[in-house]
């Protein structure tokens, strides 16, 4: 379903209102909740700086896995949103326009242009995986398929693409009962310590390697490996062993290509 945004009030335009009505007035934020795939905001707005309490509240909620555009400004699109429901909230809403805000309904814009399920199951279905599957792995109704489910069916789907097919498994099987002794040439030593600060010599082969994926910019390489680790990061020496390890994989991986 289409949207014309254009019949809903920014909420820079709320704020103009209120700025002009109250001078003397006040917005805060603050993060209700954080982690790495979901941030919830809350907004309050003061008639006057002065006034004990705030006239209204908002929140607002986004999910950092919904669009391209959350992978980057997830957190900045909920603090705008929880500003224009608390402005709404009060009573800065065009008489002739819906209530939400146009950016409220970018979001709901964004939902439905993704259309989760059917990404999900086209995803599936070049990875050769049951989407049934998947849902069942990760604890999720497919029927009931939301923006903040997203995380756990793409981190169960990335753990069942790494697990070999049923008949390659079964080779695997059949060689480690003949030579029980035997290490597989797929291991990898494992790392001492993972959760430790990674070395200097990790990070060292990390900004080498970064060097040569044509990612110009430090916020872009950061965001590259942010999508690596499924955490942000805003400096490489935020990075852990095990981390670093996984980065260090992903860059030689991509260099192969």
């Amino acid at each position: 379903m289409r949207f014309n945004l254009d019949n809903y009030e920014t909420v820079e335009a709320r704020l103009a209102k209120f700025w002009e009505e109250n001078p003397n007035g006040q917005i805060f934020t603050q993060i209700y909740h954080y982690d790495e795939n979901r941030v919830v905001f809350k907004a309050e707005c003061y008639k006057d700086i002065a006034d004990p309490r705030p006239v209204a509240t908002g929140y607002a909620e986004e999910v950092r896995d919904a669009s391209p555009v959350n992978r980057t400004s997830f957190v900045e699109n909920a603090e705008t949103s929880a500003i224009g429901r608390c402005l709404s909230n009060w009573r800065y809403q065009a008489k002739t326009a819906p209530r939400p805000s146009r950016q409220e309904m970018e979001k709901v814009q964004r939902m439905n242009d993704g259309d989760l399920l059917t990404k999900f199951r086209d995803a599936c279905a070049k990875a050769g995986i049951d989407p049934e599957t998947v849902a069942m792995e990760a604890g999720v109704d497919l029927n009931a398929l939301t923006e903040a489910v997203m995380p756990k069916l793409r981190d169960t789907f990335k753990k069942m693409q790494e697990k070999p097919k049923p008949e390659v498994q079964e080779i695997i099987d059949k060689v480690t009962a003949a030579f029980p002794g035997a290490v597989a040439t797929g291991d990898q030593p494992q790392i001492k310590d993972p959760t430790a600060k990674a070395s200097s010599a990790q990070l060292g082969m990390i900004r080498a390697k970064l060097n040569a994926t044509g990612l110009s910019t430090r916020a872009d390489q950061h965001d590259y490996i942010s999508e690596i680790i499924n955490r942000p990061i805003t400096a490489l020496d935020m990075l852990n062993k095990g981390e670093a390890d996984n980065v260090i994989k992903a860059l030689d991986a991509r260099g192969s290509r």
